[in-house]
């Protein structure tokens, strides 16, 4: 009995030390984004009150002696804030937020986003040189195709008629080589080098799951129109500078992955329940992630990273995007508006995320 009492208690320390995990490379997440308004407004002579790290009563806190700005550590560990003087109320001092020039505060509001997304291609940059970018490897090819003895086993395609091969769903090598009509491209890696093949489609012989050749009821070959050859998905180490110059387009990727996500989530073309977390489903995946090692938690983070970019960019009250469009509106008119107003306008807006990130995280436990 002591025995099993001693697995237990192992097996929730384990849980606890994922889950501390998830937490962490969530706060790292809110801290690269707080440190974007905080360094861009640093350079441009924004007045700064307080960096903080968390919600709720200072837990620690230290003052600069030099130019009052002030650093707290907070319990709740799910956000954070780079907090400007006079952000959201109106002020005499020139160094206030609001009394800055507007396109200065559309820089410092932007700089959260883009240190978001910065982070994420230099991870992901990481991940493709030291655990390998998920890639089509080649691994058949039928001898009656006219690509055979073009693509080899081991081929690794990287691109489709000079379109990068980027692969976040199971169908999306399909998708890219739909493209190609008659003939096309790939350009492979073979050896650690590129090779631009020219292939097109042929009649090849319908086969199976474990690659028989399909018969029909005259027990004659069927065929169909395709390039004839069979690939797995596997990691592929890239060099750095190859995974850097990758990570750019895979990174764009996952923002037009991530907006279609949405599209679909409104059209009903996917379930909310299927698409949509708060902070609880949201660590749960990292806690996840971090059981299966770092590479996988690093792609996560990644993924994650691009995603708080794209969402912190939407014009919904409260969020940076809603943000810079009252900024924009009030660069046109020449005319600032309303504070209360606007101040109402994002407190409503920061309720109803609260409210959507409690029902998104209670639809995963209701049946």
């Amino acid at each position: 009995m002591s025995y099993n009492i001693c697995i237990t208690f192992t097996g929730v320390l384990s849980t606890v030390g994922y889950i501390l995990i998830a937490v962490l490379c969530l706060m790292f997440m809110v801290v690269i984004h707080e440190l974007g308004h905080y360094l861009a407004g640093k350079l441009l002579k924004f007045k700064i009150l307080e960096f903080a790290i968390g919600f709720g009563p200072p837990i620690f806190k230290r003052t600069n002696k030099k130019n009052g700005e002030i650093f707290t550590i907070r319990p709740f560990p799910l956000g954070g804030s780079c907090m400007f003087e006079a952000e959201d109320d109106n002020s005499a001092s020139p160094s206030a937020f609001n009394n800055q020039a507007p396109w200065k505060r559309l820089i410092v509001l932007f700089a959260g986003a883009f240190f978001n997304f910065l982070s994420a291609l230099i991870i992901i940059t990481l991940i493709f040189t030291f655990y390998g970018q998920l890639l089509p490897v080649v691994n058949g090819v039928y001898q009656e195709a006219d690509i055979y003895g073009v693509l080899q086993e081991g081929d690794v395609i990287v691109k489709v008629n000079n379109k990068q091969v980027n692969i976040l769903m199971m169908d999306d090598l399909q998708r890219a080589i739909s493209d190609i009509e008659e003939e096309g491209t790939f350009t492979v890696l073979r050896d650690k080098k590129l090779v631009k093949l020219a292939v097109k489609r042929s009649q090849v012989f319908e086969r199976d799951a474990d690659g028989n050749v399909v018969y029909d009821e005259s027990n004659s070959p069927k065929t169909r129109y395709a390039f004839g050859f069979t690939s797995m998905l596997a990691p592929v180490k890239l060099n750095f500078f190859h995974g850097f110059a990758r990570s750019f387009s895979y990174g764009f990727y996952v923002v037009w992955k991530i907006l279609w996500l949405f599209g679909q989530l409104f059209t009903g073309g996917i379930k909310f329940s299927e698409s949509a977390g708060g902070p609880i489903t949201i660590i749960s995946t990292m806690s996840n992630a971090s059981k299966a090692g770092f590479g996988p938690l690093a792609y996560v983070v990644s993924l994650l990273s691009a995603n708080i970019a794209i969402m912190n960019l939407l014009p919904f009250p409260a969020l940076d995007g809603s943000r810079m469009v009252f900024t924009a509106i009030e660069w046109i008119r020449k005319k600032p508006i309303n504070k209360k107003i606007e101040g109402a306008i994002h407190f409503g807006g920061l309720i109803v995320l609260f409210a959507f990130a409690i029902f998104a995280d209670a639809l995963r436990f209701i049946p």
